[in-house]
């Protein structure tokens, strides 16, 4: 579960001193080649540095020892300067003890060092970004990284919707026939407007067979300038269609979508936890009601989470009270309660989730499950029960640091747990998610609410 850090830093007192002391120091290699350009370490390099380590200091959800960091900065020193053609670095070793204060200085000490011995070896930001992920590598926590700036753009335009020139459908690839299917159109999307079906089988792209390998590069087939037409050969119900032909236009993928299924039951599919997951909630019901939904199916499963504020905001179509409960470390528990003014959704209720549902996710299941507002359906649930927050650096990387804890509202802690669904349903290898007949824990879902 992600949460939005926010985060300051004012050019720390000590750098001014820090760079004076790197002007002092001796080159390993004597004077520099005329024709190499050294490298420097300038005041951004340094608020990076500090940024990490205050973070982690103040922030990390255990207790943290800094000769812990301090040896983990200097292994990714010495990495980088490994992988750049240095043998044997010429880097103290870090201390086994050493205090907040000491460690800190030993690490800006540790950076100068190399980028005054071996200037011509060392680009500065790549450097210090390698110093920054040995100290979280440290932590020995798979969510506390760093991201390069292309990276966090990549990351949160993941999360936000990332418009792209396309059709405006989720694709899915089988992994024995390696038929390319259509799990899901999105509403009034060209795919949609064309005609395409959930379940449509696309047998060809402008006349020649789909890159059948991943559903990523089926859908790279796909995109295209805004405005173009592109020609897919498509199989419904194992018969042939006419050759459609679908003109692409900016599309950003939403986070829900839904439709109707038999005897009115409305399936509601959540892909992410995005900013604007709860809106697009509101819309899907709204349609979904219109069209005389009586119950629902909400699909969790594939969801890998995202904003902490989403998923409350989620839950609260269908719970009461408390959503979930956080815990800093050394601080006490801080419930967060369902949004006020969010009408809670009064009808007959399922939730599908998987081995693949986290996080932000599994906050949703946990509420739901807790308040006994609806019936959990599927397999055991990743079990990330830990909270992240992002802290922006200077050359628009980020840290995403694991802050907290967080708890169902009964209390559970589902890290590396999971949730146990309330029906056990295990999904068959040859399914297609979403489309009943094919998909056992959904079929399971339908039979629980055709008799309510």
């Amino acid at each position: 579960m992600l949460r939005p850090g926010v985060n300051t830093a004012a050019v720390p007192v000590r750098a001014v001193a820090l760079m004076l002391a790197l002007a002092l120091l001796p080159s390993a290699g004597g004077a520099v080649p005329a024709r190499a350009t050294p490298a420097s370490l300038g005041a951004l390099d340094i608020i990076a540095l500090e940024i990490c380590y205050t973070t982690v200091m103040a922030r990390y959800y255990q207790p943290v020892d800094p000769a812990q960091l301090l040896g983990g900065a200097r292994m990714g020193i010495v990495a980088y300067l490994t992988s750049r053609g240095v043998a044997r670095p010429n880097i103290p070793f870090a201390p086994l003890h050493a205090d907040r204060y000491r460690a800190e200085s030993e690490i800006d000490r540790e950076v100068a060092l190399a980028v005054a011995r071996y200037p011509t070896r060392v680009r500065t930001a790549d450097l210090v970004a390698k110093t920054i992920e040995g100290e979280l590598a440290a932590l020995h926590d798979p969510y506390s990284v760093l991201f390069r700036p292309t990276a966090f753009k990549q990351f949160v335009g993941f999360l936000d919707g990332k418009p792209a020139a396309g059709i405006g459908a989720e694709l899915d690839v089988d992994p024995q026939t390696h038929a390319v299917r259509i799990v899901d159109v999105f509403a009034d999307a060209p795919a949609e407007t064309a005609g395409l079906r959930t379940g449509d089988l696309i047998t060809s792209i402008d006349g020649l067979p789909p890159p059948a390998t991943t559903p990523g590069a089926v859908a790279a087939a796909l995109r295209g300038a805004p405005g173009t037409t592109v020609r897919l050969g498509i199989t419904r119900d194992d018969a042939a269609l006419e050759p459609v032909a679908v003109v692409r236009r900016i599309v950003t993928a939403p986070d829900v979508t839904g439709r109707i299924l038999r005897d009115r039951i409305g399936y509601v599919r959540l892909r992410s936890f995005g900013a604007q997951s709860s809106q697009q909630l509101d819309a899907a019901l709204a349609r979904l009601r219109a069209a005389g939904a009586r119950a629902y199916v909400v699909d969790l499963r594939a969801n890998g989470g995202g904003y902490r504020d989403a998923a409350i905001a989620v839950a609260s179509h269908f719970v009461h009270g408390t959503i979930v409960t956080t815990q800093e470390r050394g601080g006490r528990p801080v419930p967060f309660a369902a949004k006020a003014g969010t009408p809670v959704l009064d009808a007959p209720l399922a939730l599908l989730v998987d081995g693949d549902t986290a996080s932000a996710a599994e906050i949703v299941a946990g509420a739901v499950q807790d308040d006994k507002a609806g019936t959990v359906i599927g397999t055991r649930t990743f079990g990330k029960g830990l909270v992240q927050e992002t802290y922006a650096l200077p050359d628009g990387g980020a840290i995403k640091l694991t802050t907290a804890r967080y708890l169902t509202p009964a209390g559970r802690d589902i890290d590396r747990v999971g949730i146990t669904p309330d029906v056990v349903v295990a999904q068959r290898a040859d399914a297609h998610p979403g489309e009943p007949g094919r998909d056992d824990p959904l079929d399971r879902a339908l039979e629980l609410l055709a008799g309510r």
